[in-house]
């Protein structure tokens, strides 16, 4: 059969890429064992398809769970700092107020000293009106007038005396007086000094009452982010808990699949007629190797399997060739290989090539090396569009890099 030109939009087409979570050795709460082997790690960050990207369900949530982990020290730090602001705050506002009852009472003081200024110099001022009064009642020489009509030096001194005393008692109520109005003036400038301050007072309570509610806002929002994360990670869990079985189903249809193709290809192992050359080409002439084969390992439940081939690097439509001159023996859309063909080369060699998006051959066709017989695609269990490509001796995966400078031998990993 020679090159046919069918776009691969005439065909059959089918696309589920998968999200690939590779989260490392993770020991996830005992849904897997935790693993040492960075090498095996490695390889499972590398892989394109295969049980690595089966499930998008658990990579979905394990993404959300790495996601959640590498989130929670931050927004616990966070939570914590606001707690902390909100524990300031509180004392801050506590302070303000008791500072501000204190201001308020010294106000309330300074002002009953004003009060009570302000009476001492009203009740002074009646003294003195009275003082007024009867020194012009009596006249500017009555005391004088007093002293000079005594009959005795007995009476003069007495006379004298009380004199003296009245003159004593008006220069005390002159001079309370001016004491009176010192001490109003005083307590005025001390009471509008402590309305000032429990003026400010009040204002840094009510500051800092609005500082320790937005604290409290904070506080509540960090917690609640760390609340959201922690729930997250709970529902990531169980998610992967609930798809464990499921995963673990489609490894063993995996392995049962291998087992399945190695039966068809002992059984058509003398389909081709013609003559075997033993040399392949590569079915995309040009494109580098994305991915070998070895083992991989589900990176959340440890399960194992057997990666049988070599990923091709190849672009959605991309034409792959017949590595060598055979007949068509397999062709179907089913599980992890997505469209896959196999043709039987004659002498026990088969090769395989999968996730296609169409094909151009039908079971039973003779088809020659270098023939298109499909195109790149993304069906099955893949990650994006790539060939994957098998070489099979008697049943058995063997490296395809053997045919391509390497050492021709079974894939290590298989146990089929």
């Amino acid at each position: 059969m020679h090159n046919r030109a069918v776009h691969p939009s005439l065909h059959v087409h089918i696309a589920t890429p998968v999200v690939v979570i590779l989260v490392g050795a993770l020991a996830l709460m005992g849904l897997g064992p935790a693993r040492a082997d960075n090498s095996i790690d490695h390889q499972v960050s590398q892989a394109s398809d295969d049980f690595v990207t089966a499930s998008k369900a658990v990579n979905a949530a394990m993404a959300q769970w790495s996601a959640a982990r590498q989130q929670l020290p931050l927004a616990r730090s966070k939570a914590q700092a606001a707690g902390d602001q909100l524990v300031r705050a509180h004392t801050l506002h506590d302070q303000a107020v008791a500072d501000a009852h204190r201001a308020t009472a010294a106000a309330v003081a300074a002002a009953g000293k004003v009060v009570a200024a302000q009476h001492q110099i009203d009740t002074t001022n009646s003294q003195i009106d009275a003082l007024i009064r009867n020194a012009y009642a009596q006249g500017p020489y009555t005391e004088m007038a007093a002293i000079l009509t005594s009959t005795t030096p007995s009476e003069f001194a007495e006379r004298l005396a009380s004199l003296q005393a009245v003159a004593k008692s008006q220069n005390e109520t002159l001079a309370a007086f001016t004491v009176a109005k010192a001490d109003l003036a005083l307590a005025k400038a001390q009471a509008e000094q402590s309305k000032a301050l429990a003026d400010a007072a009040q204002r840094k309570a009510a500051s800092a009452l609005t500082s320790a509610n937005v604290a409290a806002q904070q506080a509540k929002a960090a917690q609640s982010k760390v609340d959201g994360l922690v729930a997250q990670t709970s529902r990531a869990l169980r998610v992967a808990a609930a798809h464990k079985r499921s995963v673990a189903r489609e490894y063993a249809a995996l392995k049962a699949e291998q087992r399945r193709l190695r039966r068809l290809e002992q059984q058509h192992a003398h389909a081709y007629a013609g003559q075997p050359s033993g040399e392949l080409s590569w079915p995309i002439p040009g494109a580098s190797l994305v991915q070998g084969v070895g083992p991989r390992i589900h990176p959340v439940y440890g399960y194992k399997s057997c990666h049988t081939g070599d990923d091709i690097r190849g672009a959605y439509g991309t034409p792959i060739h017949a590595a060598a001159s055979g007949v068509v023996i397999f062709l179907v859309n089913h599980g992890a290989y997505g469209l896959h063909t196999i043709i039987s080369h004659g002498g026990g060699l088969a090769t395989m090539y999968a996730h296609q998006s169409g094909v151009t051959v039908h079971v039973g066709e003779i088809v020659h090396q270098g023939d298109v017989i499909g195109y790149v695609g993304a069906s099955g269990w893949v990650s994006g569009p790539h060939l994957h490509f098998e070489v099979h001796v008697n049943g058995v995966p063997y490296d395809p890099m053997g045919w391509f400078g390497g050492t021709k031998a079974p894939v290590s990993c298989w146990n089929g």
